[in-house]
């Protein structure tokens, strides 16, 4: 049953009146260390204290023409907390454009109460000023506070799809652990928010696991100064290539440190027993790509550990990998040789096709791309998946290219992925600098089996299907079997 406060007080209290002439982000500042106690950590049940890198941000976000205001930082600065007093103080705040209306968006409901809202609404039920004035529903969709005196401004957790955020009319949103959110939600969210005059759009979080999120993005923008004047950009985070042990950056890339409710020793600890990658990402503030991806806690040093140029030899012995994706993915044609200057050594090479909104993949690039490899090199085999790739693999054989059809089932591809694995980690492949390249290689999620692991694409955090197309490939330079009419099947 849906619960809400004995007594409701519907008129404006005496001191917030006096608060209107305040600028909006006095006005947020004055209540949240009036009314706003920490639910816990550092100050417990007392009146929050908001710290010169709090303020700065509000000052930022609520200055005008400011439509969408973003500031990542590490973990254990206080994102939460400070989250959830804004949306007590947006909900209970009368705002000019209308009823207040102020949602909290995470992955999902449940992620949105133990995150933000479930701190919000601790902080209304511990202060009778507040709790006397709302009404706290509580129940399976139906959680949300509501304030009558603010013209039942509402504050409720909504998860990320974006046919509900469309929905929305928010005078203030808020969207927690924005590095984490898809694209599609994040602007779904910020088109929802343009039907008042004035709204904002927060965002708060840590760098994600990958770069495909609605953090990355903004910070693209920003950082190359496509941003637009209604947006806002404060980042906290350490200096890139700086010594994972070194305090000063510790101190830069955490505010809270010097404000005095995050512990260094908490970070000498973490630093002793995590994966210096997830160090990176979540105490320091770095985009580190390859976090928990096939390659280990660390992929992005494993695979960047391989980076050493090379000229393909014209005539040399070569093998090829494809992967070819549906509409909206991309394809990639990967090329191996062993290394004449170090024969024990294959070298990779990618071409990869991403598709763009307007103009899908042209099957006929690839074909066209695999006839000029088959006369500049010795190919030895076109490893190939035949889902989407069939018809013109067919074509292909029949004009003389050696295409050999490896269908991308369990015990096809777990030797190969397993070969691949080894031969990574164990410094047997090079390759050029090429960011797309490990971009789609890091993306790779493991799919464990009774055998070892494959790569599924289904639980990657992106395109893999250069990595796929490489596994292909390297399969084949370790297999080297002669073609068998009318086309090889493995």
């Amino acid at each position: 049953m849906p619960g809400f406060a004995k007594r409701v007080v519907t008129h404006d209290p005496g001191p917030w009146r006096a608060w209107r002439k305040m600028s909006r982000h006095g006005r947020a500042i004055k209540f949240i260390q009036t009314y706003c106690a920490a639910p816990k950590g550092e100050g417990f049940g007392k009146p929050l204290k908001l710290h010169a890198f709090q303020r700065h941000y509000l000052e930022e976000a609520f200055s005008q023409g400011v439509q969408v205001s973003v500031m990542p930082t590490p973990r254990g600065n206080g994102k939460s907390t400070f989250a959830a007093a804004i949306a007590v103080w947006a909900t209970f705040d009368a705002d000019t454009t209308g009823t207040p209306q102020v949602p909290i968006v995470a992955t999902t409901v449940g992620q949105a109460i133990r995150s933000v809202y479930g701190v919000a609404e601790k902080m209304v039920k511990a202060s009778p000023d507040l709790s006397d004035r709302a009404l706290i529903f509580t129940g399976t969709g139906t959680s949300r506070i509501v304030v009558p005196s603010s013209g039942d401004g509402e504050c409720f957790p909504i998860a990320n799809d974006p046919d509900g955020l469309q929905g929305l009319d928010p005078s203030v949103a808020v969207c927690d652990e924005v590095g984490f959110q898809p694209l599609d939600a994040w602007d779904s969210l910020v088109l929802a928010a343009g039907k008042r005059s004035r709204s904002l759009v927060m965002g708060l979080g840590t760098p994600g696991l990958d770069r495909d999120n609605a953090l990355w993005h903004l910070r693209e923008l920003f950082t190359g100064g496509l941003a637009p004047r209604s947006f806002r950009f404060r980042e906290y985070a350490a200096d890139a290539g700086c010594e994972i042990d070194d305090r000063r950056q510790w101190r830069k890339a955490n505010p809270a440190i010097g404000a005095g409710f995050l512990r260094e020793d908490a970070l000498v600890t973490a630093l002793a027993i995590v994966p210096p990658s997830h160090f990176r990402v979540f105490r320091l503030g770095q985009w580190v790509e390859g976090v928990e991806s096939w390659l280990g806690d660390d992929g992005r040093s494993v695979w960047d550990a391989g980076e050493r140029p090379y000229t393909f030899v014209d005539g040399a012995p070569t093998w090829v990998g494809i992967d070819v994706g549906i509409k909206r993915d991309s394809s990639a044609i990967v090329t191996v040789q062993y290394r004449e200057d170090d024969p024990a050594i294959l070298h990779a090479k990618a071409r990869i096709w991403v598709p763009t909104a307007d103009e899908p993949v042209d099957v006929t690039d690839l074909m066209g791309y695999l006839r000029e490899l088959t006369k500049r090199y010795r190919v030895g085999a076109v490893s190939f998946d035949p889902r989407f790739f069939d018809v013109p693999a067919k074509f292909l054989y029949d004009e003389g290219l050696p295409m050999v059809e490896v269908p991308q089932s369990v015990e096809q591809m777990t030797p190969a992925v397993g070969a691949l694995y080894e031969l990574v980690k164990g410094a047997g492949l090079t390759h050029d600098r090429d960011p797309l390249f490990a971009q789609q290689v890091l993306n790779a999620i493991p799919r464990l089996n009774e055998r070892g692991f494959t790569l599924s694409k289904g639980k990657s955090r992106g395109r893999i299907d250069a990595a796929i197309a490489l596994a292909l490939a390297v399969d084949r330079a370790q297999h080297k079997k002669k073609p068998r009419a009318p086309l090889v099947v493995l």
